[in-house]
């Protein structure tokens, strides 16, 4: 059993990302928002400017998607009067775009309501992401921070989903290799807890095991080769494929405690959800052992136990735990317990195969403390 929500079209190669005009044409946009990432986008903006002439362009600011930046962006579009929505970028960027496309449509909606509307509207919608990655271009799940409330606000509907995806790996050439790193990781953890999550159906398990192929097949290439065109889109594939998967099985633990994380911090949501990633791993790793060796066998490993070496090795080659040095002073007991309430009250938790206890959430902010304040090579905490 099992429902399997995917885009309407999607077109991968080199260049493809040139095809935007016949695109937007095809699905009758006559006055396109385009919201881009300023960094991603760079020298090719003049050029896509000149292609669509009444297109209105948004670049979007710096920083995960806000209310604020929601509401400022969506009167913009309005005061425009688009008929459609175009995003170019990383994760933000497309789940900025997705709010706007409902938004502009239904604008008596609150964020929170799209999750419970039976028939969400929404303007045409074409995603062209620029890392390897988030998987938003796949997913009916748009995030975006509710500053008022200081939590992530990730509401689901299968109208999310956009209608066309671009996957060309040219637009992800330039990326910075932390980028590169924190998206990756990000994208794998998608794979893994697709996979072991309680809502995984045979339908999802597909996506969720040829996106960790593809994933751990590329990841440390791309890594080390920027500009190796064919690992990218593998990348890229890769990451396309862990979004459709845990946007029809979801995400668990490590998503649950990395928002926490990185909303507390501000920090970059896969650097954040690597973080967490492998402590997730060994305390889950009793309640659905026979998957985390399926998932290891993908990877070449021998068992499931395994995995969580893999992943920190990940973290130690990427500079993921050194990356995060900074925070550990402020890892004190109020600001674990106050991290756990909001993991425990976000999405994430009821997926786990193993349900958390509040004290066993805390206890994996304790790792993670005592393995940033670990000076020298890796040594693992229990």
């Amino acid at each position: 059993m099992g429902n399997l929500f995917l885009p309407k079209e999607v077109r991968l190669g080199q260049n493809r990302v040139d095809e935007l005009v016949e695109i937007a044409e095809a699905l009758h946009m006559k006055k396109a928002f385009v919201l881009y990432s300023k960094s991603a986008v760079g020298q090719r903006l003049t050029t896509l400017q000149a292609q669509f002439t009444q297109a209105v362009f948004y670049g979007m600011p710096k920083g995960e998607p806000t209310t604020t930046m929601l509401q400022v962006a969506l009167q913009h579009l309005m005061s425009e009067q688009c008929d459609g929505v175009i995003a170019i970028g990383g994760g933000s960027v497309m789940d900025l775009a997705k709010a706007l496309a409902v938004l502009a449509k239904m604008p008596e909606l609150t964020l929170s309501e799209i999750a419970t509307t039976k028939k969400v509207e929404r303007l045409p919608l074409v995603a062209v992401p620029t890392t390897a990655g988030t998987g938003s271009e796949a997913t009916m799940v748009t995030v975006i921070i509710d500053e008022e409330k200081c939590m992530k606000l990730n509401p689901g509907h299968p109208a999310l989903i956009p209608d066309v995806v671009i996957l060309d790996a040219i637009l992800t050439a330039n990326v910075p290799k932390s980028v590169t790193a924190f998206t990756g990781l990000d994208a794998l953890t998608h794979a893994i807890e697709a996979f072991v999550s309680t809502n995984a159906t045979p339908l999802s398990d597909f996506y969720a095991l040829e996106a960790v192929r593809l994933l751990t097949d590329h990841i440390e290439i791309v890594y080390e080769e920027p500009h190796n065109l064919a690992a990218r889109e593998g990348m890229l594939l890769g990451s396309f494929y862990a979004g459709i998967a845990f946007s029809n099985a979801s995400t668990n633990l490590a998503h649950a405690t990395g928002r926490a994380l990185g909303t507390k911090f501000h920090l970059p949501h896969g650097q954040s959800v690597a973080l967490m990633h492998p402590f997730v791993v060994e305390y889950s790793m009793e309640s659905c052992r026979e998957r985390y060796d399926e998932i290891a066998e993908q990877i070449g490993l021998e068992q499931g136990e395994q995995l969580i070496l893999y992943l920190q090795g990940l973290n130690d080659q990427f500079g993921v735990w050194q990356s995060a040095k900074n925070v550990v002073d402020q890892l004190t007991v109020e600001t674990i317990k106050d991290m756990t309430k909001s993991a425990l009250n976000g999405n994430g938790i009821l997926t786990n195969r193993q349900v958390p206890t509040a004290q066993q959430i805390e206890q994996l902010f304790i790792q993670l403390r005592k393995r940033l304040q670990h000076k020298g090579d890796f040594a693992w905490y229990n």
